[in-house]
């Protein structure tokens, strides 16, 4: 069942009218007692281990059986709460199937123990690999000239996944197929773009907002809609039109983490391209500024709770970490009262709170908490 907030207000729905396998039971049992009666003019009766008591408990049960098929099968074909196999065929309609899982890139520095006379080539499918065993390869040919000590080129890890997304500088420096005179490689920018296959919710996002691009990219809804096909881990889009034939695309991916410059100029192409945008728009891609805040603040835990006061406190720890990846959506108000509610939620009697304040977010700015200091003040009278 699909978590996106678009399909948030549109209701579950049972094909089965939400019927129980006691209900079913009992619709059967009262059938049956109905068509005793018409037949035999007699009233039925039955004990708990009357043959036929067990005989309708048993078709009821199959019976309930069938009936939970058939609700999956409408459950199925709807958007909200279709999943899996059966949401990629019914998203197939709109011309959209999942994205398979998507391999990371990274820059990297192949280097001379000294400069050398001839050219040092290093040959496309070059493999090397993270001390702990993630292997990437060359994209393509490049060499060393003479007189040089070294050569950057771009990596690409040998299995898509995350598991080779955010390798940090440095950390890809094993040569695996050895070249000569190469004393040494590393990868000179973080690992990016790798990505598991298409989740059944950021499937289920695209296909809402797929009939926009039906058009070109003209509307709001379209350009999200590129948006989120350029890389299913975007997590917050907002477009603006900052002057007439301008498109600027404000985007964080996922985990709040603001795009670096390769992303950034990636979509920037991918969305530049003639068949997507209207031949008149200009896009940039342009980083949010973040809008800082603080928390601090004290609660307290009534004696009541007092045997579950270590708990409570793990909660509330967690209400606040969980508050600080709510607030950091583009254009999300700075809103304490949220945070009190979390908090009071986690198990709290009260909370006392000294920051952060009310304050107005731009839609195309991001909160960012700087600082967090969180202090229990103790058991108090309930």
């Amino acid at each position: 069942m699909s978590n996106i907030s678009e399909l948030a207000s549109v209701p579950d729905i049972s094909f089965i009218g939400y019927m129980t396998l006691q209900e079913t039971e009992e619709q059967l049992r009262a059938e049956y007692t109905r068509i005793y009666r018409e037949q035999t003019g007699k009233e039925l009766t039955m004990g708990d281990a009357d043959p036929k008591n067990l005989l309708i408990k048993a078709f009821a049960l199959i019976e309930y059986q069938t009936m939970q098929y058939v609700d999956a099968k409408g459950r199925a074909e709807l958007l909200k709460t279709s999943t899996g196999e059966s949401l990629d065929a019914l998203v197939a309609l709109l011309g959209l199937t999942r994205q398979a899982a998507q391999r990371a890139t990274a820059k990297e520095r192949f280097s001379l123990a000294e400069a050398r006379k001839e050219t040092v080539a290093v040959p496309a499918g070059t493999r090397v690999k993270t001390q702990g065993g993630r292997y990437f390869n060359t994209l393509s040919y490049t060499e060393i000239p003479p007189g040089d000590l070294y050569v950057e080129t771009m990596i690409q890890a040998e299995e898509g996944g995350t598991e080779s997304d955010g390798i940090q500088i440095g950390e890809i420096n094993v040569l695996v197929d050895p070249i000569p005179y190469i004393a040494a490689v590393e990868n000179v920018s973080e690992s990016t773009g790798g990505l598991d296959t298409e989740s059944d919710d950021s499937l289920t996002e695209r296909a809402f907002l797929a009939p926009s691009r039906f058009s070109c990219a003209g509307p709001r809804d379209a350009y999200e809609y590129y948006v989120r096909a350029w890389r299913s881990d975007v997590g917050d889009v907002q477009i603006v039109s900052p002057e007439p034939c301008t498109i600027a695309i404000y985007f964080v991916m996922e985990d709040g983490r603001l795009p670096n410059e390769p992303e950034r100029e990636s979509l920037k192409e991918y969305i530049s391209g003639e068949t997507l945008r209207p031949l008149c728009d200009k896009v940039v891609c342009v980083e949010p500024a973040e809008v800082e805040y603080r928390i601090e603040l004290t609660y307290w835990i009534g004696e009541s709770d007092q045997k579950s006061a270590g708990s409570i406190q793990e909660r509330v720890n967690a209400a606040v970490q969980g508050y600080q990846e709510w607030q950091r959506h583009l254009g999300r108000d700075i809103n304490p009262t949220e945070l009190i509610a979390k908090i009071r939620e986690a198990g709290a009697k009260r909370v006392k709170l000294i920051a952060p304040a009310d304050a107005t977010v731009e839609k195309t700015e991001l909160p960012k908490c700087t600082e967090a200091e969180v202090t229990y003040g103790g058991l108090e009278d309930d």
